[in-house]
């Protein structure tokens, strides 16, 4: 399949002044895709600023960089690597920064003073952002010259003002090829399960509605439950059962993130916490599996996908890993020209179709990004079904190009 890409970036960068070193972080859920991210940023530095100045990553994020745990990055060094290494290489963190704590923002100044470090890129999602943001409003308090850029990366694909965000278009290929990897272990038998497949999603039901492009193989996923769209156990119990009469098979997409008709976690573990306060979620599926299994006595069986989603290698989404590439080199150029609390967003043109994603960038202020969600579209949520809309194919069909997997059948 050939595959039309436009790259567009703004900047003719003309570098009068390079004030000084730069900085790298990943932070939060690690990704398929976010090394890529990684690896072109390095490249780019090192093509375009040709050994002029330093540059560094921390390890594990903003807690490495309190710590000093600072790793220089060389041109010779082997990142190839990067582009096969699925997890975040340098250390993933979740802290979270305290408007008040003076002391460390103090901390953070010094060690940017330390190392020169004029360029800072942080890559990672909404509570990411909210590092940058606060890190930039503090050094420009203090009047620190210093260029801060949020490269967007987390496969809940909940960040406002993107289209996409990096590493959801390879946790979908994984969830896709997954699921009808399943249909056919199930179609096997004249008599098969009710299997369930839980993806993450905690407010936003982007992974799960993923599983809606399985209808291009056919009538394969029975249902699709999304933290948007609250759920009457009592009802849905009764359609799995009449689908399973007829069909013999049942197969339901579920986020973990689902609600009940009173807008309550159906499950939710209120003693863990991550370091952002959230509740931390994930079993779902094993509660729907017993409570199935309670009441019609029908074999079930529940898949947890939890971190396979985020680690995947094997189903790489191809246009993904260009859109990365892009928008690593776009950040480091709009850094260079001095914007400052940025993210970089992708914006899908007008002339994308389903085997054509055409794509270019823009920034928008990460106080607009930070600490905020991006819910699926209402256009494509139905109201009288346990399904989203036929116009979510065309969504993310373009963005889940590439080789492997039972997916590239369909096109």
């Amino acid at each position: 399949m050939l595959v039309s890409i436009i790259r567009c970036f703004s900047y003719n960068l003309i570098m009068k002044e390079i004030l000084g070193n730069v900085i790298y972080g990943q932070s939060g859920g690690p990704t398929s895709i976010i090394n890529t991210s990684a690896y072109y940023l390095f490249k780019e530095c090192f093509n375009k600023l040709e050994n002029k100045i330093k540059i560094y990553a921390m390890k594990y994020g903003i807690e490495g960089l309190l710590e000093e745990n600072i790793i220089e990055v060389k041109d010779n060094d082997n990142l190839n690597k990067l582009l096969v290494s699925p997890g975040a290489y340098f250390g993933s963190n979740r802290y979270k920064l305290k408007d008040d704590d003076l002391n460390v923002f103090n901390k953070i100044l010094e060690t940017f003073k330390k190392y020169n470090i004029r360029y800072f890129f942080y890559n990672g999602g909404n509570d990411s952002m909210d590092t940058i943001n606060k890190i930039s409003t503090y050094f420009k308090k203090v009047n620190y010259e210093c260029y801060c850029i949020g490269i967007n990366k987390t496969i809940d694909n909940d960040l406002l003002h993107t289209d996409f965000s990096l590493g959801y278009a390879s946790a979908s290929k994984f969830i896709i090829n997954t699921i009808l990897e399943i249909y056919a272990d199930d179609k096997s038998y004249k008599v098969g399960r009710i299997n369930i497949i839980e993806t993450m999603g905690r407010n936003a039901g982007w992974l799960a509605a993923s599983s809606k492009l399985c209808s291009l193989k056919g009538d394969i996923v029975d249902f699709i439950l999304i933290p948007e769209k609250y759920v009457d156990l009592e009802d849905f119990l009764i359609k799995i059962s009449e689908v399973y009469k007829r069909k013999k098979h049942c197969i339901i997409c579920v986020s973990e993130g689902i609600k009940n008709l009173k807008g309550e976690f159906i499950f939710e573990n209120d003693l863990m916490l991550d370091k952002f306060g959230h509740n931390q979620l994930g079993g779902v599926s094993i509660k729907l599996c017993e409570l199935i299994k309670n009441r019609f006595n029908i074999k079930t069986r529940y898949y947890e996908l939890s971190l396979l989603q985020r680690a995947n290698s094997m189903y790489l989404s191809k246009i993904e890993e260009q859109v990365a590439k892009d928008l690593s080199i776009y950040a480091l150029n709009a850094a260079l020209n001095k914007e400052n609390n940025k993210m970089v967003v992708i914006n899908r043109l007008p002339n994308t179709n389903r085997n054509n994603y055409k794509y270019d960038f823009s920034l928008v202020p990460i106080k607009e990004v930070s600490n905020k969600e991006r819910y699926l579209d209402e256009k494509f949520i139905l109201k009288n079904k346990y399904d989203v809309d036929e116009s979510f194919i065309d969504y993310l069909l373009p963005l889940v190009d590439g080789e492997g997997g039972l997916l590239d059948i369909l096109k």
